[in-house]
């Protein structure tokens, strides 16, 4: 057994075949390879010395065995003794396993190389260097600047194996540090920016928030919003689910997940419309959005993608009965205020005919507020009115002792009945994609600053392009020039048909706008639209 605390200590103990030998180091020297560590040879006439003795005046030397010289050292300490020492014990010529220490310690000082640490220790080596640095500033700030200047350590920036490092040493205001997280959750979410793409993003540049502060931020954020707003679960044991997990194949293989995943199925979540207008609620007052003098909620529906009607029906069900019971009692705030709640819904045309139980879109009778058909489509000369109501809509459906049918087109119960039908709304962006659908040049594009490429589908072969939405649709109505494509005269007219719309959709959004002016309009560009080429 070897004890040793060296270099802290130059005392080594060994035991060796229940024998107990102690050895003080006085100087490292000469160390043997391993291939002749069995065996010396002198480099001097006094190979084997033993000093002892007042002040180390007498000593015993052999040029021949060590074992001679340990035990003519024994004899003048013992001279009757007939015990015999091991000269290769005495002098510690068999400590292999000191040799091992020796190494051990030596190699102990070299540290592992930084590629092949994992990413904790590297965390950690970085950090430790860090605040190493720091206190080396310190000292030799004090040989440079007087303690009153007032030095302050803010940034150390290094690279190491190309792999740049910024340890930040000023104080933190966390408050202002949480915005910024936030403010960059907000893009990488509106960006769709994946977990593993803003790490390797924020690896290449230092200056970006590392990943795990993110991760932490958008961690807090989801905790503080799931108490304030919970997540329900509403089964849906009505539909049949096509998940199915294969245990055996190689993609799913913990237990704990396939079991977590089987639990979900055929569930949805949702949050309760109260907790979400309670949350904003004084938030929409300080923008000045909510007029607190006028308790009046204008509350805006819309669709989520789903197009079938029987899963609606279900998922819905729990809305519906908020937004019933909301419509009829309001909601009441903290301090004890109740606000009205007016609902509207805003969808496009299909989910809409959807929500209102249509048989579809393109039906025969296919709108919402009058009885016109695809006849009528064209026709300038009809004034068209709302003529139908949630009134006649409801004994139809929903009083089983009526006989009285519904309006023509509808063939389902509406699902939201609590809202009144003139304030089921068209989507104004809906309306806008009707008049335009394919693009044309990309030069004129960029022209007018909007991002747009045609491309081939690999596997149909057939050409594809840029779907433009919201604000880059707007400024292809108001600013495209069909001169790059049609000769001037045709260029001139479908150049107006296009500005005049672009007014037409200003004016569907502006409060000024006079309903009648507006009908007029809309014939005069009908007109112009019809007008044969």
């Amino acid at each position: 057994m070897f004890q040793s605390s060296y270099p802290a200590s130059n005392i080594l103990k060994i035991n060796q075949n229940s024998i107990y030998y102690t050895y003080n180091i006085i100087k490292e020297g000469f160390y043997p390879s391993n291939n002749i560590l069995c065996y010396t040879s002198a480099r001097s006439s006094d190979q084997f010395k033993i000093p002892f003795g007042e002040d180390y005046q007498n000593y015993i030397l052999s040029t021949t065995l060590v074992t001679n010289a340990a035990n003519t050292y024994l004899q003048i300490k013992r001279p009757n003794t007939q015990v015999r020492l091991s000269g290769i014990h005495v002098f510690g010529l068999n400590l292999q396993e000191l040799e091992k220490e020796r190494e051990r310690k030596q190699n102990s000082c070299l540290l592992k190389p930084f590629n092949k640490l994992s990413n904790s220790m590297k965390t950690k080596r970085v950090h430790a260097f860090s605040e190493h640095l720091t206190v080396d500033f310190k000292n030799t700030a004090i040989s440079y600047l007087n303690p009153n200047d007032h030095l302050n350590l803010q940034e150390i920036r290094f690279a190491v194996q190309e792999k740049t490092f910024k340890a930040n040493f000023g104080i933190q205001d966390m408050e202002k540090e949480n915005q910024r997280n936030e403010s960059f959750i907000k893009v990488i979410d509106q960006g769709l920016i994946s977990r593993d793409s803003y790490r390797k993003l924020a690896a290449l540049q230092s200056e970006l928030p590392r990943e795990s502060a993110i991760y932490k931020t958008k961690k807090k954020i989801n905790e503080q919003m799931n108490q304030a707003i919970p997540i329900s679960i509403l089964n849906i044991s009505g539909q049949q689910s096509s998940v199915s997990i294969n245990k055996d194949s190689n993609t799913i293989n913990d237990s704990e997940v396939i079991k977590e995943v089987l639990k979900y199925i055929r569930k949805a979540g949702y949050r309760k419309i109260k907790d979400i207008l309670l949350f904003i609620l004084l938030g929409l007052i300080n923008q000045n959005v909510l007029n607190p003098n006028d308790l009046t909620i204008h509350l805006r529906l819309s669709d989520d993608g789903i197009e079938k009607y029987e899963i609606l029906q279900e998922v819905m069900t729990p809305i519906i009965n908020e937004l019933n019971d909301l419509v009829i009692n309001g909601l009441k705030n903290s301090t004890g205020k109740i606000w009205k709640i007016k609902p509207y819904f805003s969808s496009d045309w299909k989910f809409l005919s959807i929500i209102l139980g249509f048989n579809a879109s393109n039906a025969n009778y296919f709108c919402p507020w009058c009885l016109c058909t695809k006849k009528d489509i064209g026709n300038k000369n009809k004034v068209y009115t709302i003529e139908k109501n949630m009134n006649q809509l409801d004994p139809a459906f929903f009083n089983h002792h009526s006989s009285e049918k519904p309006p023509p087109g509808h063939i389902k119960p509406p699902l939201l009945k609590i809202i009144p039908l003139d304030y089921y709304i068209a989507d104004e962006l809906h309306i806008m994609l009707r008049i335009w659908d394919q693009a044309v040049i990309i030069t004129e594009m960029r022209r007018i600053s909007v991002t747009f490429q045609f491309w081939q589908d690999q596997e149909t072969q057939s050409w594809a392009h840029t779907s433009l939405m919201g604000g880059d649709k707007e400024a292809v109505l108001k600013s495209f020039d069909f001169r790059v494509i049609f000769n001037e005269e045709y260029a001139l007219l479908i150049n107006r048909l296009w500005r005049d719309f672009y007014q037409l959709y200003k004016d569907m959004k502006s409060k000024e706008t006079d309903p009648t002016q507006f009908a007029n309009k809309a014939k005069q560009w009908l007109d112009l639209f019809l007008t044969p080429s």
